[in-house]
C-alpha cells in the first residue's frame, strides 16, 4: 500500500436502510423491490456542539479513551505498545485500548469492521490524514455524536437521554464516568442488567480522571460509592443514587414483511441479530443487502406441516428445522405468530426461550462414539426391565442412576443396532458407560450440538436441554458422512456499493469431524430405525435414517432424520413442559406424530432429489459378548434401553436397593461372565430414576 496516496474518502450516511432477500433472489438485486424485509432504526441521534458538552465528559471521555488525543497526530505509539504489551501477557482489559479516538472515528465513519492488519493499517493512515484537515475539537465532537452507547442511542446526547432522562449539559461526575465506561462494549455494561460490570467500568473511569488530575481523592470516592437503583437524590441535595432509566423497547423496524404468515419474522429476526454480531451495534441499519437461505416453498410447507397438526387452543406447539447438505437452513418453523410471542422455539437459549431434552434422539451420539472406539454394532447387551450405576459424575455423593425401558419390559440379549431400532435405554446405558459420559459430551459437540453439555450418564437419554437446531445440525453431520457444515441462515452480504463483505461459498468450511466409515455405520443403524424400527412412521419409500425421542412424562416428542441430501429435526411440547400422553386421541410419542409431521414435510421437501442409498458396512471390529445369542424379537416391539455392562475399571456391580434389580454384566470379563451384587456395600443415598421413551 503506497500511503501517500491514500485518500480521505467521504464520510459514510449514519443511518440507511438494509435489505433481506430470500434464496429466490439472485446476487447482486436485492434491494427496495425485491426485499422481504427492510431493517431501518429510528434512534434519536441528536448533534451537538463542542461548547455543549460539559467539561466533566470530555474528561471522562478522554481518561479511558485517549489520554494523550490533545498531543498525538492522530496515532499515539504509547497507547499501541500498551495494548501489544496487554495481549502478549494476557492480563486483564486495560481502561485503555491501542486506538486513539481518531482511529475510532475513523474505523466507524470510513471503513468496515473487518480485522485485518491492511484494514489496520489504512485506518492509521487515514486518522493522521484527518486530524492534518479537521481540529481536533472538531474531531472529539464528531466521535461523540457518532459513537453507540447501547439501547439504540447513538451519540452523548441521545445517551445522555436514555441512561438518566435529562440532556447532556445537565451530567454529573458519577453519570460521564459511567458512559464514557460503556464505550468499549455498552450492552454488557447496562446497571439495570450488570450493575457489577457498570460499577467496575465506571470505577475503572473515575479512577484514571484521578490519575489524569481532573479530580480528587475525595471526588473519586463519593463518586464510585453511588449505588445503581431508581431512587431520587436526597431532599438535602447530597448524592443517595444513580437513577437509571428503565430500558425502554428497541425500535427497529422491519418494514412490510413478506412471507410473515408463514413465520418468515423469526427469520428476519434471527439475520438481524448476526448481523449486529458481525458488524457491530446498528449494522443493521447501515445499507447492507443480506442475502439469506429462507426457501419460502420449504418454509411454507414446514409450517403448514407444524401448524396444521398442532392446531388446538391451548395445545402443545411444535418446531422444525431443515438442512440441506450445504449448511443451509431451508426452514424454520420459530412458532405460530411473532407478533404473539417473539420466542423463537427453533433456537432455545438463544432464540429467548430454554431448550429442551432431546430424549434418545441423543442416543446416536454415543452410537458413534461406541463404533469410534472400533466397536461393532454385532456387540451385545442384556436388556433388563431396569439397571443401575454409580452416577461417578452426578451432582449428589453416592447417586445411583437407574434408568429403565421405557415399556418396563425385559428385551434378553439384542445386538447394539437392534437396541437402537428399538431404542432400548438399558442398552444403551451400557454404551455410555463403555464410552464415558465425558466422550459423549465431547462426540455431540464435535457433530454440532453448541448447547453447553453436562457429561453424566442420564446424557444419553437426552437429559441435557438443547435447541431444534442443535439436534437437526447433528445430525446432519451423519447425512454429510462425518462432514460438519456450521449451519447458516445468511449466505451473502454486499454493502449498498455492492462490496461483498461476506459469501458462504468461500467463508464457510466444512470440517471432518468423525471419520466417514463411522458416520456410514450410524447412517446404517439408523436407517434401520425407519425401516424396523420406532420410526417407521416417518418412511419415505426412499432412504432416510433417524431416531425417535420421548422424555420422561411425556413432557417433549421428537423425531431427527434425514436422507443424503436434507436433515430436519421436528420437535412438540407444551410451552410450560406438562405431559401429553395423548393428543387428538393420539398416543404422544416420537414415532407418532413427530415422525407423521417429519414424514409429511420430507415427502413434498425431497420428491425431486435423486435418491441415494446409505452404505451398508460395520467400521467397528470389536464384538462384546459375542457369545450370548440376541433373542429372536430383540429390536423390534422395544422401546427404552440402558445397557447391562459394570462401570469402566470397576470389578463389582453397586447393590440396587431393590432386591429384584438385575445384576450389570461386565464387559470386560469373558462375555458370559455375570457379576453378582455384593452386599457389603453401603446403601445408595440416592436414586435416579430414568427412562426416556422412543
Amino acid at each position: 500500500m503506497a500511503l501517500n496516496t491514500v485518500e480521505l474518502p467521504p464520510e459514510k450516511r449514519q443511518i440507511e436502510t438494509s435489505f433481506i432477500c430470500d434464496d429466490t433472489v439472485p446476487d447482486g438485486q436485492c434491494g427496495f423491490d425485491s426485499s422481504m424485509a427492510r431493517l431501518s432504526s429510528s434512534e434519536e441521534r441528536i448533534v451537538v456542539k463542542y461548547e455543549e458538552l460539559p467539561r466533566v465528559l470530555v474528561e471522562a471521555v478522554l481518561s479511558s479513551e485517549d489520554r494523550n488525543f490533545f498531543d498525538h497526530n492522530g496515532v499515539d505509539p504509547v497507547g499501541v505498545f500498551r495494548a501489544l504489551y496487554r495481549d502478549l501477557s494476557g492480563t486483564s482489559e486495560s481502561q485503555q485500548g491501542g486506538s486513539t479516538i481518531t482511529q475510532q472515528y475513523v474505523k466507524q465513519t470510513y471503513l468496515s469492521a473487518e480485522r485485518t492488519p491492511a484494514r489496520k493499517l489504512k485506518e492509521a493512515v487515514l486518522a493522521v490524514k484527518l486530524e492534518r484537515e479537521l481540529d481536533k475539537r472538531e474531531i472529539l465532537t464528531r466521535y461523540l455524536n457518532e459513537v453507540y452507547f447501547g439501547r439504540g442511542a447513538y451519540g452523548v446526547e441521545a445517551a445522555s437521554r436514555a441512561y438518566f432522562g435529562v440532556g447532556v449539559g445537565s451530567l454529573q461526575l458519577y453519570q460521564a464516568a459511567y458512559l464514557a465506561g460503556l464505550l468499549r462494549a455498552p450492552e454488557s455494561a447496562d446497571a439495570t442488567r450488570r450493575p457489577e460490570e457498570a460499577t467496575r467500568r465506571r470505577n475503572g473511569v473515575l479512577s484514571a480522571m484521578n490519575e489524569e488530575g481532573y479530580i480528587t481523592d475525595a471526588e473519586e470516592r463519593e463518586a464510585s460509592k453511588v449505588p445503581w437503583n431508581s431512587t431520587s437524590n436526597a431532599p438535602d441535595g447530597t448524592i443517595q443514587a444513580v437513577t437509571i432509566q428503565p430500558r425502554a423497547a428497541e425500535k427497529v423496524d422491519f418494514g412490510p414483511v413478506r412471507n410473515s404468515d408463514i413465520g418468515s419474522e423469526y427469520w428476519i429476526e434471527l439475520v438481524r441479530k448476526q448481523l449486529r454480531a458481525r458488524f457491530g451495534a446498528g449494522a443493521e441499519t447501515r445499507g447492507l443487502r443480506v442475502y439469506t437461505t429462507f426457501d419460502p416453498t420449504l418454509q411454507r410447507e414446514a409450517y403448514r406441516t407444524v401448524t396444521r397438526e398442532l392446531n388446538q387452543p391451548d395445545g402443545p406447539v411444535g418446531s422444525l428445522v431443515s438442512i440441506d447438505e450445504k449448511g443451509q437452513i431451508k426452514a424454520m418453523v420459530g412458532g405460530e405468530s411473532f407478533a404473539e410471542s417473539k420466542v423463537n422455539l427453533a433456537l432455545g437459549k438463544a432464540g429467548g426461550g430454554s431448550g429442551r431434552p432431546p430424549g434418545s434422539t441423543f442416543k446416536p451420539f454415543a452410537l458413534a462414539s461406541f463404533i469410534e472406539d472400533g466397536y461393532s454394532t454385532q456387540s451385545r447387551f442384556k436388556a433388563p426391565p431396569t439397571t443401575q450405576f454409580p452416577n461417578v459424575l452426578g451432582d449428589v455423593p453416592g447417586e445411583l442412576w437407574s434408568p429403565a425401558n421405557y415399556d418396563e419390559a425385559d428385551h434378553g440379549v439384542m445386538t447394539v443396532e437392534q437396541a437402537t431400532w428399538g431404542s432400548v435405554n438399558t442398552v444403551y446405558a451400557g454404551i455410555v458407560n463403555e464410552v464415558t459420559p465425558q466422550s459423549l459430551a465431547d462426540m455431540a459437540t464435535r457433530l454440532g450440538v453448541r448447547t453447553p453439555l453436562k457429561p453424566v450418564y442420564s446424557l444419553v437419554l437426552g437429559s441435557n436441554e438443547v435447541s431444534v437446531l442443535d439436534m437437526a445440525s447433528a445430525y446432519s453431520t451423519f447425512a454429510d458422512r462425518g462432514n460438519h457444515i456450521e449451519p447458516y441462515v445468511i449466505r451473502r452480504i454486499e454493502d449498498s456499493d455492492g462490496n461483498v463483505l461476506f459469501d458462504a461459498a468461500t467463508d464457510v468450511k466444512a470440517t471432518q469431524v468423525i471419520q466417514q466409515n463411522v458416520a456410514d455405520t450410524v447412517n446404517h443403524v439408523l436407517s434401520g430405525v425407519v425401516d424396523n424400527g420406532t420410526g417407521r412412521a416417518a418412511a419415505l419409500g426412499v432412504p432416510a435414517a433417524g431416531k425417535t425421542g420421548t422424555t420422561n412424562d411425556n413432557k417433549d416428542a421428537w423425531f431427527t432424520g434425514y436422507t443424503c441430501h436434507l436433515t430436519t429435526s421436528v420437535w412438540m411440547g407444551y410451552r410450560n413442559p406438562e405431559e401429553m400422553t395423548t393428543y387428538k386421541g393420539q398416543k404422544v410419542q416420537g414415532g407418532t406424530i413427530p415422525a407423521e409431521m417429519w414424514h409429511d414435510f420430507m415427502a413434498k421437501a425431497t420428491k425431486d432429489d435423486a435418491p441415494c442409498e446409505f452404505p451398508k458396512t460395520d467400521a467397528g471390529t470389536k464384538i462384546l459378548n459375542k457369545a450370548m445369542s440376541p433373542s429372536r424379537s430383540a429390536g423390534v416391539t422395544g422401546s427404552g434401553s440402558t445397557t447391562s455392562t459394570a462401570p469402566k475399571r470397576s470389578t463389582t456391580s453397586v447393590p440396587s436397593p431393590s432386591t429384584s434389580a438385575p445384576a450389570p454384566v461386565t464387559t470386560a470379563a469373558p462375555p458370559t461372565t455375570t457379576v453378582a451384587p455384593t452386599t457389603t456395600a453401603a446403601p445408595p443415598t440416592t436414586v435416579v430414576q430414568s427412562a426416556a421413551a422412543p
